[in-house]
């Protein structure tokens, strides 16, 4: 291929035109070769990808009407000869030199511009009408896209919209079909439990009914007792009432009468065995008998039985006595003070009065303390139980049901009366708490309410709290004392 110096040099024999021609066909190979040679240092087309956050620079229908291609529209066709603007500033000279300048262009253009130009006017013209062409092409692609996208996406929100329509349909459809179920499904339990309710109530009042009738029965065998009673001759009648020293609690009862109390009001046996399971551990050391006074019906001295504690009773009513006796435990019949006072001293291990001492006078009090301290054994323990007259509800609903009470003995001043007799007073034990189903209820502190409710209702559970303490405190006590060594002994 020849260089432009060959085409140039060569342009004497050939026409300007096709010298012109040959020369440009010579720069278009050599750029052409050149970026052949360079492909590999150019830099690479990346295309972007299109996501939401990117942003065209042209908008649909832009590229068509900018000025950009109007201006291409406009000046394509550049390359034309314009003899008429040739002027000269100069008086005379300047004529003849616009007309050798005239003559001169004219004469370059015709015989060696002309026909370059008139190509490069056509390939001007050739790539204005393309890219005109593209320009529509595009804008109207672009359109088109949009418009089909628009209608796409009306098409599938249509679509959607038409299932989420079924999906809450059939929804509905199987809420309103699970509501039915439901419903019938409660409306059937309700119906059985309204008929167990029934049942229920039918025996409870046939219960009901049976416990009135037991109840009358116990009362008119209560009756029946307490009459045959006042048939006993006045000989039989001073053989059953106590003693001097405690008949003050018992002045007006029989030991019939009493035994029928206390089994209406004291509770069944098992509840009075639960209660006082506390007490063979106290004496499990115990190495001679242990006396209790008082036993009643036998529930403590059965449990030393079993223990394996050397215990025995005296009751001053004989009809529980006998009742002790019938199940094989060693009880007597009589005053405790009077059968502690022909005891050797030291002769016992300890003693025990399971509610016993609020039915003593003061002076008899002072003389079981007395006896006690030298009837028991140095080391030996004594423990009274009794109600508790802390609690207001132990003392009204306990305490004064029973008319043989004398003195209700608070927890401190038994504590001091024992520590002023002489014993050494181990602990005072609080027995038997209410069940908090019967006592105040606090208030319940929601997560709605504000500061304000919330502080009232702490105060007003702290005084539940303060009420509960002095209306249901423990229902009874008990005081565990150990008796000193004696002076003189070693």
């Amino acid at each position: 291929m020849e260089d432009n110096n060959t085409a140039i040099a060569r342009g004497s024999d050939s026409s300007p035109s096709a010298d012109i021609t040959d020369l440009m066909r010579a720069i278009r190979d050599r750029v052409r070769q050149q970026a052949m040679r360079d492909k590999d240092s150019l830099p690479q087309f990346v295309p972007t990808e299109a996501g939401q956050d990117a942003k065209a620079e042209r908008q649909a229908g832009e590229l068509y009407y900018s000025e950009e291609r109007k201006y291409l529209n406009a000046h394509y066709d550049y390359a034309r000869l314009d003899l008429d603007s040739i002027s000269s500033h100069r008086p005379f000279i300047g004529s003849v030199i616009v007309k050798l300048k005239r003559k001169f262009l004219s004469f370059l253009w015709n015989n060696l511009l002309r026909g370059y130009f008139e190509d490069q006017r056509e390939y001007n013209k050739t790539l204005v009408k393309f890219l005109n062409e593209i320009s529509y092409y595009v804008d109207a692609r672009d359109s088109s896209n949009f418009w089909e996208l628009i209608k796409k996406i009306d098409v599938d929100i249509n679509r959607v919209v038409r299932r989420v329509e079924e999906l809450s349909d059939e929804q509905v459809a199987s809420l309103r079909s699970a509501e039915t179920e439901m419903r019938e499904g409660v409306a059937a339990a309700l119906s059985d439990i309204r008929e167990n309710l029934r049942t229920l109530n039918t025996a409870v009042a046939r219960q009901d009914a049976e416990l009135t009738m037991m109840d009358s029965v116990a009362r008119g065998l209560e009756r029946i007792v307490a009459s045959m009673q006042g048939k006993v001759s006045p000989t039989e009648q001073a053989s059953n009432v106590s003693k001097e020293s405690s008949s003050e609690a018992f002045a007006s009862k029989t030991d019939t009468d009493y035994l029928m109390l206390e089994n209406r009001y004291r509770g069944s046996r098992e509840e009075i065995a639960r209660r006082l399971q506390i007490y063979p551990a106290m004496f499990s050391a115990a190495s001679d008998s242990v006396l209790e006074i008082g036993p009643g019906r036998g529930e403590l001295l059965q449990l030393f039985k079993e223990a394996g504690v050397s215990a025995y009773g005296v009751d001053i009513n004989a009809a529980m006595s006998r009742c002790g006796r019938e199940d094989g435990l060693i009880v007597e019949t009589g005053d405790a003070v009077e059968h502690m006072r022909g005891l050797k001293d030291s002769s016992l291990s300890g003693v025990i009065a399971i509610q016993v001492i609020e039915h003593l006078s003061m002076s008899t009090l002072r003389e079981l303390l007395s006896l006690c301290l030298s009837k028991v054994a140095p080391g030996g323990k004594v423990v009274f139980e009794t109600i508790n007259s802390e609690s207001i509800v132990a003392l009204t609903q306990h305490y004064f049901r029973d008319p043989t009470h004398v003195w209700p003995l608070h927890p401190e001043t038994m504590r001091f009366a024992m520590e002023m007799a002489g014993f050494d007073v181990l602990e005072v034990r609080k027995l038997e708490p209410f069940p908090e189903a019967a006592q105040l209820a606090s208030m319940p502190i929601e997560e709605y309410m504000t500061p304000r409710w919330v502080n009232l209702m702490h105060g007003i559970n702290r005084n539940f709290e303060l009420l509960n303490n002095i209306l249901f405190g423990h229902q009874d006590y008990c005081i565990v004392a150990l008796v000193p060594a004696r002076q003189g002994s070693q």
